[in-house]
């Protein structure tokens, strides 16, 4: 009896090793090279995490998947005739919305329209001077005019000027609100997407009433933004691109494909969907250089001896156990964002670049950056590398861009859909 429960007891023991090596095993990748050779090195023993690491990144990917029930859409349009299609699309009667940079034209009157007479709406602008009347008028048509609000749906609207940009949140957050319409371009005098996304997380944080997002009745906030919408366009969830669901664009000569990832597993996983043989890689942030030697196993060409990832960190002693740990890759000390140094060090270990690229692709796994805080640091840093370094693709290790990537929808996407589908409904079966 004794050497049967043995047995029963070894039996399940090896049932449940191999279902935990079987739930790390990766999905083929249809990508340009889902033979690569990375899916294998992911399982050599000398690339495991530390313990640290691990309970790190276990910590993030479950903070991660805590959605909340009311998650706000950021709906990002390039122009006032998208936003105010979006206001038909999103606002319901009854709604009550505030419009941030309200010139009481298209957008005001939409919005009054779909809230109907028994919702309400907070118009706010900063003072200004008004237009001619006799010069310009077809450049200024757009613009709010004095004695406009009088007689400006009555019923449903109240007016408010404020005398600073600042003083949106005491205008605004005497009540909640179920959808915000926004265009800082209109009250800061430019599109500041970093200045947007910060009204943007200010807003929601003060219209949750507990300072709980569950508590958060706001559905969407509409921006009229062109570089939020263009950030749309080019932001990928990381899970998008493994499960599929999601093609990513990789094209040269156009702006960056940014991937939002979730712990080193994840961040880990893109690699066969983002890199070619032959590409040039840096890893920003490579500690002791493991996922750079993946990375650079998925770019070094052998056969035309191009290709390969650098491996960069702030830390002097970390590199030098990155050096005497994987001694024929390239590491050097450095601060991800000094763009420059980044430039230099590419020169110094790679033969000149053939296309636009100072890099093809680049990895950021930066501390600070990959928690829940830090989006506009991310943001400004995804910027500069866009404009600098100009990859083909880049992949952040950091929660708060994959959640980014999750609540910011470019309209102009909804709209083509809609349409799309509306013509398949009305063409003859």
């Amino acid at each position: 009896m004794p050497s049967l429960l043995l047995q029963t007891l070894c039996i399940w023991v090896a049932i449940l090793q191999g279902h935990a090596f079987n739930s790390y095993i990766l999905p083929v990748p249809q990508s340009h090279h889902s033979s690569s050779p990375v899916r294998t090195s992911l399982f050599n023993p000398s690339l495991t995490l530390t313990c640290a690491q691990t309970a790190d990144d276990t910590s993030q990917v479950k903070q991660s998947n805590r959605k909340s029930k009311n998650a706000t859409k950021w709906i990002a349009c390039s122009s006032t005739k998208e936003v105010t299609r979006a206001i038909e699309r999103y606002v319901q009667g009854g709604d009550r919305v505030a419009e941030l940079g309200s010139q009481l034209r298209e957008p005001s009157s939409m919005i009054c329209e779909m809230i109907g007479a028994s919702g309400k709406a907070m118009l706010v602008d900063i003072e200004r001077k008004f237009p001619n009347e006799k010069k310009g008028s077809d450049r200024t048509s757009a613009m709010r005019r004095e004695g406009d609000e009088d007689e400006f749906y009555n019923d449903r609207a109240t007016f408010r000027e404020l005398k600073t940009f600042d003083g949106w949140r005491h205008a605004l957050l005497s009540t909640q609100y179920n959808i915000l319409v926004v265009d800082v371009s209109i009250v800061a005098g430019n599109d500041l997407d970093l200045t947007c996304i910060s009204l943007i997380k200010e807003f929601i944080a003060l219209n949750s009433g507990s300072g709980d997002n569950n508590d958060n009745p706001c559905r969407a906030i509409i921006v009229k933004s062109g570089s939020l919408h263009n950030l749309a366009r080019r932001l990928y969830h990381a899970q998008t691109i493994l499960s599929g669901s999601r093609t990513i664009r990789l094209r040269e000569n156009e702006q960056s494909s940014v991937v939002g990832a979730v712990g080193v597993e994840e961040y880990r996983r893109t690699i066969p969907f983002v890199v070619r043989k032959g590409d040039v890689c840096v890893e920003v942030g490579c500690h002791l250089g493991t996922s750079t030697t993946i990375i650079d196993e998925a770019a070094k060409d052998t056969t035309a001896e191009t290709g390969g990832c650098l491996g960069v960190d702030v830390g002097p002693h970390i590199i030098e156990r990155a050096k005497e740990k994987y001694p024929h890759l390239p590491f050097e000390v450095g601060d991800g964002f000094e763009i420059g140094s980044l430039i230099r060090m590419r020169s110094s270990h790679f033969p000149p670049s053939t296309n636009n690229s100072i890099y093809d692709v680049v990895y950021v796994d930066i501390g600070g950056l990959s928690g829940s805080e830090g989006l506009l640091e991310a943001v400004s840093l995804l910027s500069s590398i866009t404009n600098c370094l100009e990859p083909r693709c880049i992949v952040i290790k950091s929660l708060c861009v994959r959640r980014l990537a999750s609540c910011l929808v470019p309209f102009s996407e909804v709209w083509r859909k809609e349409k799309m589908a509306e013509q398949a409904n009305t063409e003859p079966k």
